[in-house]
């Protein structure tokens, strides 16, 4: 009886638990189906993020322009190659849509890439042991062009797809590379992606201009990825990024990268600094430094910084400028006074004051005169007995050389001001010292061309909506002050004229062809790291700033040439002249501004007028008869466009592209200049890559074949042998002849 009872609470307990137990599992799954949670998992929740995909749209980039609409920083588009290894991936396919053969696919494929075959294989072999769905080959899959894409695609090897991908791109290389910068990659932690911004340049100053908002797809899809049918999409569309366009005109820059080529190549120097600027306005045509980069690549860059806007140095009698018409302006200067040149010092408890010819001077001469012979002697007795260092000091801060000029450039940098003692205020008056910018020189000098109006340099011209019908932004000149009169700017005018035009002139090398110009030169010592300055053949600074045509300057050029490799040091200032006058000469031409004085060089300008709609094989006769270098495109019987226009001018030996109204073909354009072969592209519309500088060595598109404005034209172009030898003077001395700093 004991043990029966026993049996019963025992299976009473048994009972019970289990129908705790079911009536738990029963209540919860009630629970779960009618609130569809699962330990605070919801799963109709967990069942839609399963099933929801978002892509992203990517916002792209606004391009960058130069003044002309030439594109000097785009995007293009490339591929991401990946290979899915899977076998699920073909469960429901007829064919295979996985790698099935991985030595096939790695012999095959890993060549057209770039990469060992054998590395290839081991990823491969790697991922299938790990069961990855895909995977990927690093850099060598990545930012594949078209043509490799589609190469690859004619293998036909199952399993191998693509991402499109955008890639910033900067198609002319070097070209104003310090202007316009470069991107890069940063993680966006968020969202576990890299995403492009601007690191360097115009790039990173309007980045929040350049990079747009991404959009979004979002739909539903299966454990494959692929779409459900009949899924609701929701679509937001990207706002890509407006356009920025620069005051930078892509000839001018090509004029002033093909000569600071050629004297990179010729003399070697450590670095060149050079900048085109229209002096009434403030725009910045060129700029560029040597060494320089490309930021396609961005490899061995050697200088970080833009040296026209981030590097201040000893500027050298250039400042001499600003100590003439400060003197001017007050009224302290007399030009036909006469001085004792040589040495000078301001009594005998300080160093003499030495001209640069070793202290030897020309004897008595005016002031007018040691201008011209660039007279340290001149201009400290300028500074000490006229002008008075206070009133100086007054007057460099009217010109704004003690503070930034405010250019819409990353990475200004102000130089700095010794001016304490005596010997400093000669020096700064001389151009030694204290240090400045190029920027700084330049925005000073527009004083002198402007009629005594100091204008603000600026490099962005306008900033558009992505289609470009909306300007956001515009440019406009901007007057900054007025250190001097229209009457001292035109004495200081006349008297740098004759710098260039005398006999004493320390910067006769300098005279531009055709044109009335006036500037200064410079030749600043070199500080030693170990203290003290360089000393040595061609350890200085050569610079020139420059101005023409004289009564109504158009443009202004600095340029400087650090410790170019020269037998004796006068011959370094031949480095110097070579790119003003041929950066110079060939813009004032482009410009098509009158010249305003007889040339020995350079003939009448030849008019194109009424080309238009008139026989072609007439035309080109005519324009060959006057000298003209005369290209045709296409085979029409009518010309309907031409490079230069119609009724524009141009002078002989310069190439004329005229345009037929028939099918247009490629011409022949090896020995043809960038300059050309912009004209080229302009007048079809085609895009252009190239590689190299000076003359055309190759050409993609064939002689003869057809082009339109959807072709593409890549050239190489190789440096003429000798940039230049007919500035190079033969003094038969060993002492120099043109403009040295005094001694320390």
């Amino acid at each position: 009886m004991k043990n029966l009872n026993y049996k019963n609470v025992m299976s009473f307990l048994v009972i019970s638990l289990f129908t705790l137990i079911f009536l738990f599992l029963i209540g919860r799954f009630t629970y779960i189906q009618i609130t569809g949670e699962v330990q605070s998992v919801d799963l109709l929740d967990y069942a839609e993020k399963f099933r929801n995909t978002s892509s992203v749209m990517e916002a792209e980039r606004g391009e960058i322009y130069d003044q002309t609409g030439m594109v000097l920083a785009g995007n293009k588009t490339v591929y991401n190659m990946y290979a899915v290894l899977s076998e699920e991936y073909s469960t429901n396919s007829s064919v295979n849509l996985h790698v099935d053969d991985l030595e096939k696919t790695a012999n095959q494929l890993a060549p057209v890439i770039g990469m060992e075959q054998s590395r290839m294989l081991e990823i491969l072999q790697k991922g299938k042991e790990t069961d990855s769905f895909q995977v990927e080959f690093g850099r060598y899959s990545k930012g594949l062009t078209k043509e490799e894409k589609e190469k690859i695609e004619k293998l036909d090897l199952p399993g191998i797809y693509f991402n499109q991908d955008t890639e910033r791109y900067y198609p002319n290389g070097v070209f104003a590379s310090r202007v316009i910068g470069f991107t890069d990659q940063k993680l966006n932690e968020e969202e576990n992606k890299y995403e492009t911004i601007g690191a360097y340049g115009v790039e990173r100053r309007y980045e929040d201009q350049l990079s747009g908002e991404d959009g979004f797809i979002r739909s539903q899809q299966d454990k494959f990825g692929f779409k459900l049918l009949n899924a609701e999409e929701h679509i937001k569309q990207p706002v890509h990024g407006n356009n920025v366009y620069l005051t930078i005109d892509q000839k001018i820059q090509t004029f002033l990268e093909d000569a600071m080529t050629s004297v990179q190549e010729e003399y070697n120097p450590k670095r060149i600094v050079a900048a085109v600027m229209n002096p009434q306005t403030g725009e910045v045509l060129a700029m560029s430094n040597r060494p320089t980069f490309n930021p396609n690549t961005r490899d061995d860059i050697k200088n970080w910084y833009n040296d026209v806007i981030s590097t201040p140095f000893e500027p050298g009698s250039t400042m001499k400028i600003f100590t003439l018409a400060s003197a001017i302006e007050e009224g302290v200067y007399n030009g036909q006074a006469t001085y004792e040149s040589g040495r000078w010092r301001i009594n005998e408890n300080y160093d003499y004051i030495s001209d640069h010819n070793y202290g030897r001077g020309w004897g008595t001469i005016t002031y007018n005169q040691g201008v011209q012979h660039s007279s340290n002697v001149a201009f400290a007795r300028i500074l000490w007995e006229q002008l008075g260092p206070e009133t100086y000091l007054d007057y460099m801060s009217k010109f704004h050389l003690d503070q930034a000029t405010e250019i819409d450039l990353e990475g200004e940098v102000v130089g700095q001001l010794s001016y304490n003692y005596p010997r400093e205020q000669i020096n700064t008056a001389i151009g030694q010292g204290s240090t400045f910018t190029p920027i700084q020189i330049m925005k000073g000098a527009t004083a002198i061309a402007n009629e005594g109006e100091m204008v603000k340099p600026y490099v962005t011209e306008k900033i558009t909506s992505p289609d470009s019908k909306k300007t956001i932004y515009k440019a406009e000149p901007e007057v900054v002050g007025k250190p001097i009169s229209k009457d001292t700017a035109k004495q200081v005018r006349n008297i740098l004229e004759t710098v260039i035009t005398s006999e004493d002139g320390t910067g006769q090398e300098y005279k531009l062809d055709g044109y009335t110009s006036f500037g200064k030169t410079g030749t600043a010592q070199v500080p030693s790291p170990s203290g003290g300055y360089k000393q040595g053949v061609g350890k200085y600074v050569y610079s020139f700033i420059g101005m023409a045509p004289k009564d109504n300057p158009k443009l202004m050029m600095y340029v400087a040439v650090e410790e170019p490799e020269v037998e004796y040091s006068y011959m370094g200032s031949d480095a110097t002249s070579y790119i003003y006058k041929t950066v110079m000469n060939n813009s004032l031409n482009y410009l098509e501004i009158e010249p305003d004085q007889k040339s020995q060089d350079v003939t009448k300008p030849v008019k194109l007028t009424d080309i238009y709609e008139r026989d072609a094989n007439q035309v080109v006769s005519e324009l060959k008869k006057k000298g003209l270098n005369v290209t045709v495109l296409g085979n029409g019987e009518k010309i309907v466009d031409s490079v230069p226009k119609q009724n524009k001018s141009v002078y002989p030996n310069k190439r004329v592209i005229l345009k037929t109204n028939g099918e247009l073909t490629m011409p022949n354009i090896t020995g043809w200049t960038l300059r050309d072969v912009l004209s080229l592209v302009e007048l079809v519309g085609m895009r252009l890559d190239y590689v190299g500088e000076g003359f055309v060595t190759k050409q993609n598109l064939s002689v003869g074949s057809e082009i339109s404005d959807e072709s593409r034209l890549v050239i190489e172009l190789q440096p003429q042998q000798n940039p230049n030898d007919e500035d190079s003077k033969e003094n038969g001395s060993n002492e120099p002849n043109n403009e040295e700093n005094d001694e320390q």
